[in-house]
């Protein structure tokens, strides 16, 4: 009996042994071979790219279209979610610098690593010749640029629609330089036609110019306290950001923290959904689900746009419970939303100064302002004011608006 039961066994294992070799045998003939294209010529990708120079320094910037890139590379990108950057690099300084690619993308790709996203389709020898052909086009960044010289060459990001909003970050001995560009990505015409278009959202004429602090805290606490739900015709949750600063200062610095443009459900603020939306997301691990919605506001502050948002999340956190017939279910402590997107923007290295108003709504459980689809939030009806610059700051040289504090705005709220 014993012989016979390993006879069955062995025979077991033989026929699972003909099965993997089948299966493995199917694979390798789905499995393609690659040929590397022919050596980039970079003029074209030249000729259109987005440029800009400070202080000796100048910088460009493109992105291929679809078949262009298919092109380059040999491989479509775009179907991993890949979104090749050109970047050239013209240093006209008397110092080495150095660009640190994390600063434009933290999640961005080396080589070898978009080489494995194919690995399932290629021969061994195929996807070796990928790897090489990947590197040879890579900006390479552990190398420094000396003076004079020009370096250029591919960072691998991740997609970023409608534009790429493009922090170049190049760091020296002692010095230190960030320049910021807007690249367009081909085929999203209608999405930058409509960031352009909120240049010409409010003339002249309707631009309300603020130069000192007492006149913006009198100005932003006079804002809409809170969206519009045009269903139900009555407001909905609080809005609950400030921030001000130019969109290639914005953008960035929300891109550094995970933050991409995603359509949103329309929220509404001076009779219009939101000109953004975004929300937290992340290629490996998945965060906690804020959103964010951004309206620009006809106020300027010492020349920079001011811009009005809204962020809460899902409740559920990663987990979120099933949407209902009045649409997603959303954590009712909005504060936990607008705090901890405070504390990202904090490590973007973006924020000059930081302060607290009132305007935002607070939360008081006898009125119906504070009910969204019968859910009723919590909040302190403050709303954080952050203002952004084009240059990296530390921790340590923050400035802050002496107005509202968090716990006066909690005191408000009880009054």
């Amino acid at each position: 009996m014993m012989l016979q039961s390993n006879r069955k066994a062995s025979g077991a294992r033989g026929f699972s042994g003909v099965v993997i070799a089948v299966l493995l045998s199917a694979v390798t003939a789905c499995a393609s071979s690659f040929e590397a294209p022919e050596p980039l010529d970079e003029t074209a990708l030249r000729e259109r790219a987005v440029t800009a120079s400070e202080d000796g320094i100048r910088v460009a910037a493109a992105i291929p279209a679809s078949t262009e890139s298919i092109t380059i590379f040999g491989v479509d990108l775009a179907d991993v979610e890949v979104q090749p950057l050109w970047l050239e690099i013209e240093n006209g300084t008397d110092r080495d610098i150095a660009f640190l690619p994390t600063g434009l993308d933290p999640e961005y790709f080396s080589p070898l690593e978009v080489a494995y996203l194919f690995e399932s389709e290629l021969t061994e020898a195929g996807h070796a010749v990928l790897s090489s052909h990947l590197e040879a086009l890579n900006f390479n960044s552990r190398s420094l640029i000396e003076p004079g010289e020009t370096v250029s060459g591919f960072v691998y990001a991740n997609r970023a629609d409608p534009s790429m909003l493009v922090k170049v970050d190049l760091i020296g001995r002692k010095w230190s330089k960030r320049i910021g560009l807007l690249v367009p990505v081909p085929g999203t015409e209608v999405a930058r036609q409509r960031i352009e278009a909120l240049g010409r959202l409010y003339t002249d004429a309707d631009i309300i110019r603020i130069e000192d602090e007492a006149a913006l805290r009198k100005a932003l606490e006079a804002l809409p306290c809170c969206m519009v739900d045009r269903v139900r015709d009555h407001d909905a949750l609080p809005l609950n950001l400030v921030l001000i600063g130019e969109i290639e200062d914005l953008g960035p610095a929300f891109a550094r923290q995970r933050y991409r443009f995603r359509s949103l459900p329309p929220g509404f603020a001076f009779g219009r959904k939101q000109d953004f939306s975004a929300r937290k997301s992340s290629r490996w691990i998945e965060p906690q689900p804020h959103m964010l919605r951004v309206w620009l506001t006809p106020l300027r502050y010492r020349g920079k746009p001011i811009w009005l948002g809204q962020v809460s999340m899902n409740l559920g956190g990663r987990f979120p419970p099933p949407v209902t017939k009045d649409g997603p279910l959303f954590e009712p402590d909005v504060d936990q939303a607008r705090n901890d997107v405070i504390e990202d923007l904090l490590y973007s290295q973006a924020i000059v100064k930081i302060g607290f108003v009132k305007g935002a709504g607070a939360s008081v459980p006898s009125e119906n302002q504070n009910e969204v689809g019968g859910q009723v939030y919590r909040g302190d009806g403050l709303r954080a004011v952050m203002v952004f610059s084009n240059e990296a700051t530390a921790f340590s040289n923050i400035d802050f608006f002496e107005w509202e504090s968090l716990a006066g705005g909690a005191q408000a709220r009880t009054e």
